[in-house]
């Protein structure tokens, strides 16, 4: 088993200088794995600087690792050998009988309030034989063809073969329920297929079923968002475990199958009950909730026993000391090897998340334009944009006083000339998906630099200002109703949000958030000297500088420069 180990940084000509004191596993990726890791190791954060602890967490992320590595080794190998042998067959024999309903179905309800006079077989005696001629089996053949390609059905050879006689059947009976209609006003259907597996119709398809709650249920991030990228294999990965993608035919006791076979892979009881089981109850609930599936939902009401708490603590905000050292460390002098992007994101995101109680995600994000005066009053806020809230609503938030004087909108007004972002630059983007925006990889960074580089751990790096800024606000007697929409936690319409009926009357003023934001007490924090400069020295400095040293030596007695 590898050990808990400590990131080093190396520099040129010194000694390895350690990174932080948080533990980390470094993994050798094993030869079998490489090509589906695409690395020769691995590191992953232990996130403790508790030796202990990183021995526990070191052993057992190494063996999910493992497990994780062969799932997709044999993922990778099953889809080869699918890829190579292509089953003779892709349907079953219920599926057929099912697919022989649609046929019927549809051929009879498109003509049965019109029907026709006459229609072949009307009198239903004529049975196709196998020696039928090769003309009326082309015939037969390509309206067959053209049902497949209307209704969307994918039939290999094996299954056409199997299929093409029950096709006929089917259009047969469909000529007799019109031919009845026409000549008895009789518009019942057929009984002959009552014995036939349910149609193929009423068919709901799991993984099309996520794509479409991906589209209209506006989860987070969208088709592309951390969500579906999350949830998508785990529905993919439980219609494999059934064999089939239908959700008509999925019980609950698949679901309890299904539970019980992750917890023996060894994943979490709370991935399983939160991820794995969460992803297919959303779906299912967003075909109940439009109407496309009437049964109860399979996946509700599954209960993962044993899931334990990993909360080891009940602290969520910054300290004052933590507090005071990231924002004294804001106000130094960061290396010039850094992005002008990157030392703008340390100098100003930590005040504007103190002063504001916003998500680090909602400020990273933000564009020039999004700070500006308010129409009626002038006063500069803050504008969060819809897409960037987690309420799906602009927020605004008034500039708090110490930001201005700082000069915050100096800086603004620097990136609006330049026409850029106010902590990234679209030119510098590495390319990649939608799902991880700069803004995203900016917050993150942020993180790290708090932890790695700062040493504050305990609390999450990006969501400890948001806590502090709650628990300064009750200690300074902020107006609840008015700090709620400073934050956010009251002005969506999810009923889970709101805490109070109140907050759905009235409008949120600007000159009363102003008051109530300049209630928050200012960080009296004492700027750091000035830099220290190594001054490059010219070739005549260097020169006298030398002279000087040999006069200096010259001038020592010869028993002084021998140590006697």
């Amino acid at each position: 088993m590898p050990e808990p180990v400590r990131r080093l940084v190396y520099k040129k000509g010194e000694e390895p200088v350690q990174k932080s004191d948080v533990w980390w596993l470094r993994k050798k990726v094993p030869d079998r794995f490489r090509a589906i890791v695409g690395r020769r190791e691995v590191w992953r954060s232990l996130e403790t600087n508790h030796f202990k602890t990183a021995q526990v967490r070191c052993n057992k992320l190494s063996l999910e690792l493992d497990r994780e590595w062969e799932d997709r080794l044999r993922a990778a190998q099953d889809a080869a050998t699918m890829k190579a042998v292509k089953p003779v067959r892709n349907m079953t024999d219920w599926d057929l009988s099912g697919l022989q309903r649609v046929v019927h179905e549809r051929g009879r309800e498109a003509r049965i309030r019109n029907p026709p006079p006459g229609a072949k077989w009307a009198q239903g005696t004529h049975v196709r034989d196998e020696g039928e001629n090769d003309e009326q089996r082309e015939y037969d053949e390509q309206a067959l063809d053209a049902f497949l390609s209307r209704t969307g059905y994918d039939l290999t050879e094996a299954d056409r073969k199997l299929f093409l006689p029950m096709f006929v059947e089917a259009q047969r009976q469909v000529s007799i329920d019109l031919f009845r209609a026409a000549k008895n006003k009789d518009y019942s259907e057929s009984d002959a297929f009552d014995n036939n597996a349910p149609s193929l119709s009423a068919r709901i398809d799991l993984l099309e079923a996520f794509e479409f709650y991906c589209q209209k249920a506006g989860i987070k991030g969208g088709a592309n968002g951390p969500t579906a990228k999350r949830w998508r294999p785990k529905i993919k990965a439980f219609c494999d475990f059934l064999g089939h993608s239908d959700l008509t035919r999925m019980t609950r006791n698949d679901a309890y199958k299904w539970s019980d076979h992750l917890g023996d892979r060894g994943i979490a009881k709370k991935s399983i009950r939160e991820v794995w089981i969460a992803s297919l109850r959303a779906t299912a609930g967003f075909q109940i909730e439009r109407g496309m599936f009437t049964a109860e939902n399979p996946f509700s009401r599954i209960r993962v026993r044993g899931v334990k708490s990993t909360i080891s603590s009940n602290k969520k905000g910054f300290t004052d000391s933590q507090a005071g050292a990231i924002l004294t460390a804001t106000m130094r002098t960061f290396s010039h090897l850094t992005t002008p992007e990157t030392r703008a994101a340390r100098r100003w995101i930590p005040w504007v998340c103190a002063y504001t109680g916003a998500r680090v995600n909602e400020i990273s994000s933000l564009l020039p334009s999004d700070i500006r005066p308010d129409p009626e009053t002038g006063i500069v806020c803050f504008y969060l944009r819809p897409e960037m809230t987690k309420g799906d609503y602009e927020r605004v938030i008034p500039v708090h006083s110490h930001l201005e004087d700082q000069k915050f909108f100096d800086y603004v007004a620097k990136r609006e000339k330049s026409g850029l972002p106010l902590f990234y630059d679209p030119k510098r983007a590495e390319g990649g998906e939608n799902s991880n925006p700069q803004w995203q990889k900016v917050a993150k960074r942020l993180g790290d630099w708090v932890v790695d580089s700062l040493k504050i751990t305990g609390v999450k790096p990006n969501h400890g200002w948001r806590h502090r800024f709650k628990s300064v606000s009750r200690e300074v007697g902020m107006h609840p109703e008015v700090e709620a929409f400073i934050t956010g936690h009251g002005g969506s319409d999810d009923p889970e949000d709101i805490q109070k009926v109140s907050l759905k009357y009235g409008d949120a003023w600007v000159k009363t958030l102003k008051k109530t934001i300049e209630m928050y007490p200012r960080y009296e924090i004492a700027a750091p000297g000035g830099p220290h400069r190594r001054v490059r020295r010219t070739s005549a400095q260097v020169a006298a500088a030398k002279a000087a040293k040999a006069a200096r030596r010259k001038s020592v007695p010869a028993a002084v420069v021998r140590g006697a």
